[in-house]
């Protein structure tokens, strides 16, 4: 069992060093009996002592194995290589391999293909040694077909250990290139909805505060003057049947799945203000637009973009500043024909609806605020001094890659 409360499930949550730790200690004894002469009864305690104290010198580095991995792998190859060297020599009996193997492992797992490669041809150095010591009392006459085997043994281990190693790096380089491209997925996903949430403020906010202030100034001249209110009428009408086309294109848009619309499907952009504006006169407002220097052509998203701004601005001077306010929208284009000011000010000296509080949202500045980022743009709202309220955006004349955009 792995459960919280048992000891696996704590090792599991131990920190690296202390698992490294219980690792190397696990790998201690085995290597002891499997690769030295320390089990045998014909050894004394004085060698078993040095053998012993000879392995943990090399083991006690796997505790930062994954900390130091080449560092470790040096300190271990080195440990190794003097085992070796020792036993030619004639003070124990002992070939270090499991800690060599588990240091190799480490390498291979955590590092990249060169010193993973150079860690591997390496280990053949000491493997080389730990296969002439097995073949010292073999007789001449079986010493042939001892050699391919305990070379392709010694051989094969080390290549399978560090072979797994390279596996575990792709499958964990892997999992992290699907954990990205599942992030990316949800970031898309949640742009997305942020979107269509703009896209449904913008279109019902703007047709619904105009219909509002008309139903309503309508109802004070229901007896009084027919025609006005025949007007008003009409405006709810187009102003109506507008927001449904616009709703119908939103939809289009949702449903192609990245393919193109087809060309007459209907697209608002800056040469759609006059009707825009006819609007918020028929609610009221005193609207007029005025242009300096030379219109340039906008990019589709920009042109969007600039009409939400312009429309979300108006249909707040509606809504605050109310009917009787003066509302100017300035298009100032760029000399250079690459960006566009857009600056909608008012004068806050209208009658603003009693229920003006149950027509906003509270969001709708903060959705101009990010579709002018995304744009690549800048934007400003607040109060001016004699009452009113300014709303001012940078905007550049072209569309922006991603990068341009975040950058």
């Amino acid at each position: 069992m792995t459960g919280p409360g048992t000891v696996l499930g704590r090792l599991y949550r131990a920190a690296p060093a202390v698992q490294d730790s219980v690792l190397a200690a696990a790998l201690l004894l085995p290597d002891l009996f499997l690769f030295s002469d320390f089990a045998l009864p014909s050894v004394g305690l004085a060698d078993r002592l040095l053998t012993v104290g000879y392995a943990v010198l090399g083991y006690a580095a796997l505790a930062v194995r994954r900390r130091a991995p080449l560092a470790v792998f040096g300190h271990v190859w080195a440990h190794a290589l003097g085992g070796e060297l020792l036993t030619a020599a004639g003070a124990f009996d002992y070939s270090p391999t499991l800690a060599l193997l588990t240091a190799l492992y480490t390498v291979a797992a955590l590092r990249g293909a060169r010193p993973a490669v150079l860690a591997l041809v390496s280990v053949a150095v000491p493997v080389a040694l730990s296969v002439r010591a097995a073949l010292a009392d073999v007789p001449e006459a079986e010493r042939l077909t001892s050699l391919l085997g305990v070379a392709c043994f010694y051989g094969l281990l080390h290549l399978e250990v560090w072979a797994v190693g390279r596996w575990v790096r792709a499958g964990r380089a892997a999992a992290i290139r699907d954990r990205l491209a599942v992030a990316r997925a949800e970031e898309a996903v949640l742009s997305e909805r942020a979107r269509t949430a703009r896209e449904l403020h913008d279109i019902v906010a703007n047709a619904v505060t105009v219909m509002v202030l008309q139903a309503g100034g309508a109802r004070h001249v229901l007896r009084t003057d027919p025609d006005r209110v025949e007007c008003a009428l009409e405006q709810i009408e187009s102003c109506g049947k507008t927001a449904v086309a616009e709703l119908r294109h939103m939809l289009l848009v949702l449903r192609a799945d990245g393919e193109r619309l087809a060309a007459d499907e209907p697209s608002f952009g800056l040469a759609d203000l006059d009707p825009l504006l006819n609007g918020v006169r028929q609610a009221g407002l005193t609207a007029h637009l005025r242009v300096t220097g030379d219109p340039a052509p906008l990019g589709r998203s920009v042109d969007l973009t600039a009409y939400r701004l312009v429309q979300e601005a108006l249909t707040n001077a509606a809504k605050h500043a109310g009917p009787g306010a003066v509302t100017v929208v300035r298009l100032d284009w760029h000399p250079a024909g690459d960006r566009l000011k857009i600056t909608i000010l008012d004068d806050g000296r209208g009658v603003p609806p009693a229920d003006r509080s149950e027509l906003s949202t509270g969001h709708g500045l903060l959705g101009l605020r990010e579709r002018v980022a995304v744009c690549g743009g800048t934007f400003e709202a607040g109060p001016v001094r004699n009452g009113g309220f300014r709303v001012t955006a940078g905007l550049p004349t072209r569309e922006l890659s991603p990068q341009e955009a975040g950058s």
